[in-house]
């Protein structure tokens, strides 16, 4: 049995040369049957350990008839080390005393020395994720006090420390949750479910100030399903809040716009529901919304010939997909209302990013369809969706209040330098008005980003390029000019290729498009942001004058420093 033990065995004379060792302990220590009379165990000792025997395993033998400890032995044919925990004994004489044999008994613990220093760093790591992360992370009891807080939730709820918070917030129904109910109920979901994502409330701080925050949870319970404590995290969503907030005002002036619009408008949702229509729509057609629930009741009933209702049908999807070939289709099209008369209306369908068509429609009937009317009303309809678009635009600073008017003060600079650079009224107009709406984007990125206070991450950066091609999305059917779309997509371009969305380089980018570059570049360095300082006009105007020629076009460069050092422009208007 001590022959094929796992543990290593040996005996050893007093002057340590083996006598004994077992098949475990020769694959330990890298010794064969040969060497074993040859080898001394001290040979198998580390030399960092060897004072340890010397000074402290061999004394206390001789004084205790053992020893035992934690060692390192070392395999003699790899230099390889194996942490043991060893028992050393003496065996004496029997009838003299003398020191015959020591005997060593030794058990390979290196797994679960690797497992505690697997576990001392596992630890370590949490802690600093504690320690450090952004988003609070609590501990609490069922009766709803704090047991465990990092700095980061302290901080959030105005506490220097977060032994400092354990101690002020005791209570959390009284000095923590703003409405009591929030942590009845909060408490019932973990208690039924186990885990609570997404829970809004508001909670005091220690100055008393209210904050709105998103909690996450879950609770922690034994084996018989009693419930230990609740951890989670807690994220300060004030700001989303208060964007939330202006972005529904904002929304409700624009339906007040939409109310009183003087053509009609119908919202259609991604499955052809008609979801809304205002009041000048329902006095062209004369149907109420109960009336046409969706599209396909729409068609049927405005266009009765079924030839005709499949043209129109397929003019339709094609405008809304963006697919037409060279070939224009009409959006003009007679359409039979209510009380059976016919009329013909100029329609513009517009698919927005988040899948609702909005449609856009006027009766034309009692002007004659030659081309100059044609166009008059065509004009009239750009010119109202451009400006239901400049509504939306709102609504897009709404969402980022720290760049409020930094659409227009852009479309004003780009302007001006258009003007300075001799440009066609046309283009100059084009310039204009891609300048008032270059964000308008900024509506599919998320509102907590927008205003985010702090340097975005690469995943954050990565959601705020897309709103040059998000813009173009909405844009590119909208029946504005040419080449507003196309401006608002190429205006983080830079000659060099090194811009977004495409890498464009100097000459596939527009001139237009460089000239809103140029104006957006000078607004955003010379402004506030909620990540810095506003810089000022000089370290704007340096910028755009260092790299001329190299990310900015040097005509538009050399046009927007006179405008500043010899005209005196100035933001202000």
């Amino acid at each position: 049995m001590v022959l094929h033990s796992r543990e290593l065995v040996n005996l050893a004379t007093p002057n340590g040369m083996m006598v004994f060792l077992n098949d475990a302990g020769k694959k330990m220590l890298g010794i064969s049957d040969d060497d074993i009379a040859q080898t001394n165990i001290m040979k198998v000792i580390p030399e960092h350990l060897q004072d340890k025997v010397r000074w402290e395993v061999v004394p206390s033998i001789e004084r205790d008839g053992h020893w035992e400890g934690d060692l390192q032995y070392l395999n003699v044919k790899t230099g390889g080390l194996t942490d043991v925990h060893a028992i050393t004994f003496k065996i004496a004489d029997p009838e003299t005393g003398a020191l015959q044999f020591l005997a060593n008994v030794s058990l390979d613990i290196s797994d679960r020395n690797r497992a505690k220093e697997a576990l001392l760093e596992s630890e370590a790591k949490y802690r600093s994720i504690f320690e450090n992360a952004v988003e609070g992370i609590f501990q609490t009891s069922p009766e709803g006090q704090y047991i465990s807080v990092n700095p980061a939730l302290a901080r959030m709820i105005g506490y220097a420390s977060p032994e400092e918070l354990i101690k002020g917030v005791t209570d959390l129904s009284k000095q923590g949750y703003v409405n009591p109910e929030d942590r009845v109920r909060y408490k019932k979901i973990l208690e039924e479910q186990g885990i609570v994502q997404g829970f809004e409330t508001q909670h005091y701080k220690k100055d008393g100030s209210i904050i709105w925050v998103l909690i996450n949870g879950h609770a922690v319970k034994d084996e018989a399903g009693k419930t230990h404590y609740y951890e989670g995290t807690i994220e300060d969503i004030t700001s989303r809040k208060w964007t939330e907030e202006l972005l529904r005002l904002e929304r409700q002036r624009f339906s007040i716009l939409i109310e009183n619009a003087p053509f009609g408008m119908a919202m259609i949702d991604k499955d052809g529901n008609f979801v809304y229509i205002n009041p000048k729509f329902k006095e062209i057609f004369g149907y109420n919304l109960l009336e046409i629930p969706d599209g396909r009741t729409w068609f049927k009933k405005t266009y009765p010939d079924p030839a005709y209702r499949q043209t129109v049908i397929s003019a339709w999807v094609e405008d809304l997909k963006g697919a037409r070939s060279g070939e224009k289709r009409p959006r003009i099209f007679t359409v039979t209302c209510r009380d059976g008369t016919e009329k013909i209306i100029n329609f513009i369908p517009v698919q927005m990013e988040t899948g609702v068509h909005l449609m856009a429609c006027e009766d034309i009937t009692s002007r004659k369809l030659a081309e100059e009317s044609f166009q008059q009303t065509m004009e009239k309809l750009r010119k109202s969706l451009t400006g239901t678009i400049q509504v939306v635009s709102m609504t897009v600073e709404a969402r980022d209040p720290y760049t409020a008017g930094h659409q227009r003060k852009v479309s004003n600079l780009a302007r001006t330098i258009a003007q300075e650079m001799g440009l066609s009224s046309d283009t100059i107009d084009n310039i204009r008005m891609a300048g008032i709406i270059h964000d308008i984007g900024k509506i599919s990125v998320p509102a907590e980003i927008l205003s985010k206070p702090g340097i975005l991450t690469d995943i954050e950066m990565s959601l705020i390029k897309v709103h040059s091609q998000s813009g173009y999305d909405i844009l590119k059917d909208a029946g504005l000019p040419y080449p507003i779309a196309e401006i608002v997509l190429q205006h983080h371009e830079r000659l060099d290729g090194s811009g977004y969305p495409q890498g464009l380089k100097d000459n596939d980018i527009l001139l237009e498009a460089k000239i809103i570059s140029v104006a957006d570049v000078v607004e955003a360095i010379d402004s506030y942001r909620p990540y810095r300082l506003a810089l000022g006009l000089d370290t704007a105007l340096e910028e755009i004058e260092k790299n001329k020629g190299i990310l900015y076009d040097a005509g538009v460069v050399e046009a927007c420093l006179k405008l500043f050092r010899e005209k005196g422009f100035s933001f202000e208007f």
